[in-house]
C-alpha cells in the first residue's frame, strides 16, 4: 500500500478545524496500534492489516512530522531516539537540535503527531502510541514471540548465524523497553498496556494474526461497520 505523504499533515489541519467548533465526523477508519518486537513478524501483520482494513499505515511518517516540527533532519531524530536517556542527553538534545530543546520538547512533537494521526485513523507503529492514545477509541496490540523464534525467523530470512540474530533481539527489545521507560515511565511489556497481545510463535504466515485482529476491533465496536451501526 503506498503511503499518502500529506496525510499527516490532513490529520494536523482536521484536529484544528475541530477545535474551532467544527462538527467533528462521528465514522473514522479504526485506528490500531501495532507495537512488535523484531522477528515476531510485526511489520508484516502491519502491512497486510492495512491493506485488509484500507487504511494508511504509519511508521516512519511519524518521525518525519516530528522532525519537521522540531526542524530537524530524520536522521539525525533517529540517532536521538536510539540514544535518549544516556547521561549525554543535554548535549545530545542540544546538539541534535541545534537549540535548547528538552525531553519534554520532543515528547510534545511526538503526541501532537500521534493524536493528529488518530483523527484519521490508520495502522500506527511504535514510538508509545500505545501510551499516547490509551485513552481513545483504539485498539493497541502487543505482537511478540520468543527470542529463540524470532532470532530463527531473522536467523533465516537474513542468512546469518543463530547467536549473532538472537543478539540482535535482545538488543533490539532492551532499546525499545528502553525508549518506552525514558519518555514515558511505563514498561514495554506490561499487559495492561494492550487490548491484545498475540504470541506469533506458533502462528503460520501473517493472516491468521490478522484475522485475530480484525474480530478484536470488531468485538470491540471500533471498527467502521460497527461506528456505522452504532450512529445509524
Amino acid at each position: 500500500m503506498s503511503i499518502d505523504s500529506q496525510a499527516v499533515v490532513r490529520a494536523f489541519v482536521k484536529a484544528a478545524e475541530g477545535g474551532r467548533g467544527r462538527q467533528v465526523e462521528k465514522v473514522r477508519d479504526p485506528t490500531v496500534i501495532i507495537s512488535r518486537s523484531i522477528g515476531s513478524k510485526g511489520d508484516q501483520i502491519a502491512e497486510s492489516l492495512a491493506k485488509r482494513l484500507g487504511v494508511e499505515i504509519y511508521g516512519s511518517e511519524i518521525l518525519d512530522s516530528v522532525a519537521k516540527q522540531a526542524k530537524v533532519d530524520k536522521k539525525l531524530l533517529s540517532t536521538l531516539n536510539e540514544f535518549a536517556g544516556t547521561p549525554s542527553d543535554a548535549w545530545l538534545f542540544a546538539t541534535v537540535f541545534a537549540k535548547n530543546v528538552t525531553r519534554d520538547d520532543y515528547l510534545n512533537h511526538l503526541v501532537t503527531t500521534v493524536r493528529g494521526l488518530h483523527r484519521i485513523g490508520g495502522v500506527i507503529l511504535g514510538r508509545g502510541a500505545y501510551i499516547i492514545l490509551e485513552n481513545r477509541p483504539v485498539l493497541r496490540v502487543r505482537i511478540t514471540g520468543s527470542v529463540d523464534a524470532c532470532a530463527k525467523r531473522i536467523s533465516d530470512e537474513d542468512k546469518i548465524p543463530h547467536a549473532e540474530a538472537k543478539r540482535m533481539v535482545t538488543q533490539s527489545n532492551r532499546k525499545r523497553g528502553k525508549f518506552v521507560w525514558d519518555m514515558f515511565r511505563r514498561r514495554l511489556n506490561d499487559p495492561m498496556n494492550f487490548d491484545l497481545i498475540l504470541n506469533t510463535d506458533k502462528l503460520p504466515g501473517t493472516e491468521p494474526a490478522v484475522d485475530i485482529i480484525i474480530q478484536a476491533l470488531d468485538a470491540a465496536g471500533l471498527s467502521k461497520a460497527k461506528q456505522l451501526a452504532a450512529v445509524g
